[in-house]
Formats: structure tokens, C-alpha cells, sequence
């Protein structure tokens, strides 16, 4: 049984809206309020009537069952924790560019990876997220914007979770996104991944031209595999096929998430080994100076470090950025802040 409208199927919505004695138009009519303008009341649904909307509330079924547990804002970004249904919670984040407005999503309650320096993992994993608790967290940040009248533009998929862990969800989250309630076009929507290589190759036939981005963060087998037990399943080798296949097939560059950590994978070494294996591919690498996480041994490199290293791919052609900083001040790191919350309980 749905928990909420959002979760309802449209013949579920259909039996909801005539179990109220309504003509079946009044479903759309709400489902512009609840995707289009991020109203979470019915007693907003002002072209509604009142009578039906005092009925609405009767139902006691909410419009979106997750809700905003707590928030952390700078100049540059919000991050908040939503809590679900079950009381699970996990972190959302908006961030403000000059091109829009961007939302990272999670996926999943934890994360199965445990990447070495990622605090998503760090309380475990308890669950995946269904497509609508996706959907929920981008409607929950419409919301929070509506005071700025402002709307997100741009999806990633890099918050708490590995979103190809959770294949399904993830892709009936992305339909909807590029659907005409949202119409965010799958090339403002980019898909992260540690590597799972079956799951890269069966996205690339989804039809969905999101821009891939995998976390290597590694040159070699050798150091991806101390911080990234995933590198056991799948070979550094595998997962530079399948984004030169995911390429080919989208026609779409993949990003290269690359965290930089003090003495690790910083050398320049490192990133001349990084260039030569990944030169020729339509590929931009994002270079991540590692985010301080509690309880973790890592240290970012000084910048001077980085730049060095940004040289060395640059020199030999690779297209390669910093990253900019934005989230640091508020617990900027993933499952920093639900990890404080959770903490309390």
C-alpha cells in the first residue's frame, strides 16, 4: 500500500481521487501542485475546492511522506537530512552555480562499497531507496527553493548510496526526472558510479544520455584496491573498458572522479601512469582534494600538490579540472551530517 501520493501508481492515484467522489481530473490538477510547484499541503492547492481539500487532509495520506529533519546552509549550497517513512535518514545537497541549480541525490540508506575515504559506508548499509524517495528528495529541495524562487536544473547522483547498486530505482528515478512533470533533460543529469561494470554496460542501452561519471581515484590496481574494496570485483583494466563503451554507445564524455590524498595517489608519478592508461578516451578527469572525514586517516594534499598533478594529466592532453570547493563548512563530506543526527538518536 502507498505511503503517500508520490508513491501512488496512476491507477492508484485514479481509485484515490474517485474514492472521494471526484472527477478524475482533480489527480492532475494535484500532480501540478506536488511536481510542478513543490506544494506539500493540500490546503495550498488553492484551484482546488475547499471542501475537497478539507477532505484531502482527512485522508490522512500525506503528499510526500519523507520529510526535511534538519539543514545546514552556506553562501553556496544547503544540505539536509531527510527522514522516511521508516525513519531511515539520508542527506541531500543543493548547490548554486552560475549555470543553475544542481541537487545531489542518494540512492541508498548506508552503502554496501566502503570506499576507504567515504563516510556514507561508515555506518553501514541498510537499504535501498525506491524510485519516489529519489523523487521525494528532489521535491523537497524545490521546496526549499520556492523561497528563492528558484527551481533545481541539474541532477547528480552522488550522494549516499552507489546509485547502480540499486539499478531499478535509480533508472525509474532518472524517467521521472526527464519526465514532463519534471523535464530536467537526461544531459543535465549525471550518474555516479565506483565501477560495476555489468551495471555501466546496461545503462549505456538505457537510452538515457546522462552524463557517467566513475570514481577511480586510482592509476592501478594496486592502490584503487586499498581504497576501494570494489577494485577486488572489478580490474582497473574492466572498468576503462566499459567507460570507453559507455562512451561510444551514449556518445556522451565520462567524468573521472579522482580524489587526491596526501602520500597515497598524489605523485606525479601517479598521474603520468593516470594519463598514459586513459589517454585517447573522451574522458575529463575531476580532481578531488580528499574531504577531512572524523575517524579517517586521510590527508588532502596541499595545493600546490594538486596543481602539480592537474599539469601532469593536462600536459599530456587530458582534459582535467579542480574541483570547486563548495560544503566543506557544513559537514560538506556525504553522510557527515546524518551521521551527526544519527549519532544523537
Amino acid at each position: 500500500m502507498a505511503v503517500d501520493f508520490l508513491s501512488m501508481s496512476s491507477e492508484e492515484r485514479a481509485n484515490f481521487i474517485k474514492a472521494l467522489c471526484q472527477p478524475q481530473f482533480r489527480v492532475k490538477q494535484i500532480e501540478e501542485w506536488l511536481f510542478s510547484r513543490a506544494v506539500l499541503d493540500y490546503n495550498q492547492m488553492t484551484n482546488l475546492p475547499l471542501s475537497l481539500r478539507e477532505q484531502l487532509v482527512e485522508t490522512k495520506i500525506p503528499l510526500v511522506a519523507s520529510s526535511l529533519r534538519d539543514q545546514q546552509s552556506s553562501p553556496s549550497a544547503v544540505k539536509f537530512v531527510v527522514e522516511l517513512a521508516d525513519l531511515q535518514l539520508v542527506e541531500a545537497v543543493i548547490m548554486f552555480y552560475h549555470h543553475g541549480v544542481t541537487l545531489c541525490v542518494s540512492s541508498q540508506v548506508g552503502c554496501k562499497m566502503a570506499c576507504g575515504f567515504c563516510a556514507s559506508g561508515q555506518g553501514g548499509y541498510k537499504r535501498n531507496l525506491s524510485s519516489h524517495e529519489m523523487t521525494a528528495q528532489l521535491i523537497l529541495a524545490n521546496n526549499l527553493l520556492s523561497e528563492r524562487d528558484q527551481k533545481v536544473t541539474h541532477i547528480v547522483m552522488m550522494g549516499m548510496g552507489e546509485p547502480l547498486d540499486n539499478y531499478e530505482a535509480t533508472i525509474g528515478f532518472l524517467r521521472t526526472v526527464a519526465s514532463p512533470h519534471f523535464g530536467i533533460s537526461p544531459r543535465r543529469i549525471t550518474v555516479s558510479t565506483c565501477g560495476l561494470v555489468p551495471q555501466i554496460e546496461r545503462l549505456a542501452l538505457e537510452g538515457l544520455p546522462v552524463t557517467l561519471s566513475v570514481s577511480l581515484h586510482a592509476p592501478n590496481d594496486t592502490i584503487r584496491e586499498q581504497l576501494m574494496p570494489v577494485s577486488k570485483r572489478y580490474a582497473f583494466n574492466q572498468v576503462l573498458a566499459a567507460m570507453h563503451l559507455y562512451q561510444q554507445r551514449s556518445g556522451r564524455r565520462v567524468t573521472i572522479e579522482y580524489t587526491l590524498i596526501k602520500g597515497v595517489n598524489d605523485s606525479e608519478k601517479n598521474a603520468t601512469e593516470l594519463a598514459t592508461k586513459i589517454r585517447g578516451g573522451d574522458f575529463h578527469v575531476n580532481l578531488i582534494p580528499v574531504n577531512p572525514v572524523e575517524g579517517m586517516p586521510w590527508e588532502r594534499p596541499t595545493l600546490p600538490r594538486v596543481r602539480r598533478f592537474q599539469a601532469v594529466l593536462v600536459a599530456a592532453g587530458i582534459n582535467a579540472t579542480i574541483r570547486r570547493e563548495i560544503g566543506v563548512g557544513i559537514s560538506g563530506s556525504c553522510g557527515q551530517l546524518r551521521r551527526s543526527l544519527t549519532d544523537k538518536r
